[in-house]
């Protein structure tokens, strides 16, 4: 039975893999997180299955780990600051909690003799990436002299630069994975900027005013839940060994302009709840640190891992669509 630590476990992408994890019976898993962030409404299908542990616990306390009475053969570590707008604001929180806990979850992994880390970083990296000649991005792109400039990726590089020098130093293998846009059922909906794709679905299905930031024409790449999780399972199956690192672009290799992003999911509501104010939106100012754009160069990760993305933008929007409608409809039960 291989033995997990996953921070940030009550988080979109964490609950993900733990329910996979869990599917086989031959895992077993301990998570951490601090609820900050993450829901219990996300693990509560597998919160009592028999291989995991929960602790509620912040990734920046020594006893974080103190939980776990055995060794641990994979950290993954997801559990970080991830709201742009808020790293924006809060750079001392964000240096905190996303490199300073970082490292101490590195650390608190070492005395639990971890064989592998597997880290969550970002395609924020390539934030200052404009011209053509740089899409799609490839994992040798970032970090340069002139990426990232923002305060929300420079927290993710610095720390994933921690998981590689502590990688060699004391003997364990890394896997850096940089998302893309990650979407899907159970995405964070309570954020004051909602991701993306939910946020348009949220508002036009409550009959509310979607928002878009900027112009509509910021194009991003996105991918669904499902084909992360895959992709998860894919490098646990083809992790190196000893002092092996590497760094992997998790996304689907094609993008969309917000304004194409609110088309489709305009699209998926109309079965579900008819909508004729068709250009009903409101446009706000461009927030801090955002890329233009965001596009995956991901023929590393099929080289190396056999993966690729199978749920299209369309199948992967209209099955997001109608499970926050789902969760509307319980509000009034």
């Amino acid at each position: 039975m291989s033995k997990h630590i996953i921070t940030g476990c009550a988080g979109f992408v964490a609950s993900s893999l733990i329910r996979r994890l869990l599917k086989d019976n031959k895992n077993e898993v301990y998570g951490v997180d601090s609820l900050v962030c993450g829901f219990m409404e996300n693990m509560e299908d597998f919160i009592d299955n028999e291989n995991f542990y929960f602790h509620k616990g912040d990734i920046r306390d020594k006893e974080v780990f103190d939980f776990v009475e055995t060794d641990i053969d994979i950290l993954w570590h997801f559990a970080a600051r991830g709201e742009v707008y808020i790293c924006a604001q809060q750079p001392s929180l964000a240096i905190d909690v996303n490199i300073a806990g970082t490292v101490n979850v590195i650390e608190r992994g070492i005395e639990k003799n971890i064989k592998h880390m597997m880290f969550s970083d970002t395609s924020a990296e390539y934030d200052s990436l404009e011209d053509e000649a740089w899409f799609p991005s490839s994992e040798v792109y970032a970090p340069n002299i002139s990426t990232p400039m923002g305060v929300y990726p420079i927290t993710k590089m610095a720390a994933a630069q921690f998981v590689r020098s502590y990688g060699k130093k004391f003997g364990f293998g890394t896997t850096l994975f940089r998302y893309t846009n990650i979407y899907g059922p159970s995405m964070n909906l309570a954020r004051d900027i909602p991701p993306v794709i939910g946020s348009f679905a949220n508002k036009l299905l409550r009959g509310e005013t979607p928002i878009i930031y900027g112009d509509g024409t910021k194009r991003r790449d996105f991918l669904h839940i499902d084909d992360l999780t895959l992709f998860h399972l894919a490098a646990i199956k083809n992790r190196m060994g000893e002092y092996d690192t590497q760094t992997y672009n998790a996304g689907s290799g094609e993008n969309w302009s917000i304004k194409e992003i609110y088309d489709t999911v305009w699209d998926a509501c109309q079965p579900i709840k008819p909508i004729t104010q068709h250009d009903k939106i409101e446009y706000r100012p461009d927030q801090a640190d955002e890329a233009l754009i965001t596009l995956a160069d991901i023929s590393k990760a099929r080289a190396q891992l056999k993966w690729f993305p199978l749920t299209t933008l369309r199948n992967g929007v209209k099955s997001t669509v109608k499970e926050i409608y789902k969760d509307i409809l319980k509000e009034f039960k």
